[in-house]
């Protein structure tokens, strides 16, 4: 009972990652428990929270837990500051540059959606439940070509953004077939530009990772991480 007990817990309380379910070109990993400064991305690559995704000449798509599926294309960078944080349920993404489509999965019918997901920039803040959208901000490293013309700011294909300056400031709306972009120093709400809703297309190529796909990837992950730890605990014993 006390090793079943055992195994609950800690199932209960293990950490939720994200998982790169598509990539092309040069892109990489980089953060705190990486040993160094920069890794490949490879498909099948696990994120977690403090993880910094950069892409170069390349694109990839991650898979954050169940909640949302998320595109990174040329020349961008974010970072995960929380990832289903498991007391407020939040995510939140930091935009550190570049432009990221995002795809917050939908819940069951009738099942309220308690998890959110934020994306924050110094020109915004987006906060959404449920809906299809482009945060752009400028690139990173090199210009994409096929993005360039994308002003800063929050493009909505489907669903509701809230959108607000800062973490403090007012909201704004920001409804399907709208978009707010940053004029001065000011948010400006206007009708979506058709150059960016043709862009937006994307969207109808994500395909999610099934929850059983991703928490059996997860676990296995994590049984890799303990018998990891395990070795090189083993081998300080040896010392």
């Amino acid at each position: 009972m006390s090793i079943l007990f055992l195994f609950v817990t800690s199932a209960v309380l293990a950490e939720e990652v994200g998982i790169i379910s598509f990539n092309q070109g040069k892109n990489y990993l980089s953060g705190p428990r990486f040993k160094k400064a920069k890794e490949p991305v490879k498909l099948g690559s696990i994120l977690k929270k403090g993880d910094t995704i950069t892409t170069e000449d390349g694109t990839c798509e991650i898979q954050l837990a169940t909640q949302s599926t998320i595109r990174l294309a040329k020349y961008s960078s974010i970072q995960i500051e929380d990832l289903l944080n498991p007391k407020s349920k939040s995510t939140t993404l930091k935009l550190v540059g570049g432009k990221l489509f995002v795809k917050a999965h939908k819940p069951q019918t009738g099942v309220p959606n308690e998890n959110q997901l934020s994306v924050v920039n110094p020109s915004f803040v987006a906060g959404v439940r449920g809906t299809e959208f482009l945060a752009a901000a400028p690139d990173t490293g090199g210009v994409d070509e096929d993005l360039s013309n994308v002003a800063t700011g929050v493009y909505v294909n489907e669903g509701t953004v809230a959108v607000s300056p800062d973490k403090k400031g007012k909201q704004t709306l920001v409804k399907e077939n709208e978009e707010v972009v940053l004029s001065g120093k000011e948010l400006k709400k206007q009708i979506l530009d058709e150059f960016v809703k043709d862009k937006m297309r994307i969207f109808e190529e994500f395909k999610a990772i099934k929850e059983e796909n991703y928490q059996r990837i997860k676990e296995q992950y994590e049984k890799n991480d303990q018998l990891m730890n395990d070795y090189k605990g083993q081998g300080r014993i040896d010392e």
